[in-house]
């Protein structure tokens, strides 16, 4: 969706149906605004790009169902939410939880990426990466800094997903679930282990298993029997009934490797196969997108280890 308009009552709206119903009201001596929004949605996340040009007060209710992060590209905006202030900056975001109103004023020319999150997304991602179910609120500290190594990557990986999410239909990565359902899973998951929240000590907590080694031949052997699945590892460790962090121990202590990479190699095989099997007209990217690789540069470096060769080569023989 793309929307620009200079009528206030109708950017309230739009906005709203994009986000909540929500109070916006031109700063004082402000007459007009100038709004510019595009948004798009992908499996439980989406991105919103969002700039009134003006200095504007936004006063929603309670989110209730979502999670937001803003992050303003330029200027600022000082933001109230669950009883804290916070002076939002390119290098201080703001995040809303879903349980409390927010008094938010943005300064003029202040463009904001905004992070879209179902609540319901957060908290499966919650309960993987825990081993159990989220028995009480998550709430995320209102401010949230952007400029350590952990946030940046995450920045890193909201961009890559605006990006992709900004092509024609069937021209992005995103458009294949096996990429689009891993990709929302790491932004949220890393955004849980990145910022502070209610169950940021409990995360710290070291984890243990009592028969590793199992556990690991478990998961190898699911990993084999589905990775041309929509497959994540949160799936997998659902599936073993164990946390996230639990499963990668395990595969840090018996491999010396994560199941993430344990997942691509698998996958790097099938891809290996299938272009060694393809016709005439066949495509590396396409058969790489069918198996779930979104980075086609990161995708060509990992083949080349493994393989000793390019994907083209390959497929030329």
């Amino acid at each position: 969706m793309t929307l620009r308009t200079t009528d206030i009552e109708r950017a309230r709206t739009e906005v709203g149906r994009v986000f909540c119903p929500h109070r916006l009201t031109p700063q004082p001596g402000v007459r007009d605004i100038r709004l510019r929004m595009t948004s798009h949605r992908l499996a439980g996340v989406g991105v919103v790009d969002l700039d009134y040009e003006r200095a504007v007060r936004i006063e929603p209710d309670a989110l209730e169902t979502f999670y937001l992060v803003q992050i303003p590209l330029r200027g600022g905006a000082l933001v109230r939410h669950a009883g804290q202030t916070v002076t939002s900056t390119p290098e201080t975001a703001s995040v809303l939880s879903p349980f409390d109103p927010s008094d938010m004023h943005w300064a003029a020319g202040s463009p904001h990426r905004i992070f879209y999150a179902d609540r319901q997304a957060v908290d499966r991602e919650l309960a993987r990466l825990l081993g159990r179910p989220v028995d009480g609120p998550l709430r995320f500290d209102a401010g949230m800094a952007m400029r350590t190594p952990a946030a940046l990557a995450w920045a890193r990986g909201l961009d890559f997903l605006a990006t992709e999410l900004a092509q024609p239909a069937g021209a992005s990565f995103v458009s294949h679930p096996l990429v689009a359902g891993r990709l929302a899973e790491a932004l949220v998951g890393t955004l849980l282990l990145t910022h502070r929240h209610t169950f940021t000590d409990l995360l710290a907590v070291p984890v243990s298993h009592p028969s590793p080694g199992r556990l690991v031949r478990r998961a190898c052997t699911l990993i084999r029997d589905h990775h041309a699945e929509q497959l994540t590892v949160g799936d997998i460790a659902e599936a073993l009934q164990v946390s996230v962090r639990t499963l990668q121990d395990c595969f840090r202590r018996e491999l010396g490797s994560t199941p993430t990479a344990f997942l691509r190699g698998c996958r790097l095989d099938a891809v290996h196969r299938a272009l060694r099997a393809a016709g005439p007209g066949a495509s590396v990217t396409a058969v790489a997108l069918a198996h779930g690789f979104a980075h086609l540069g990161r995708f060509a470096a990992d083949y080349r280890a493994r393989f000793g060769e390019s994907p083209s080569a390959t497929l030329r023989r």
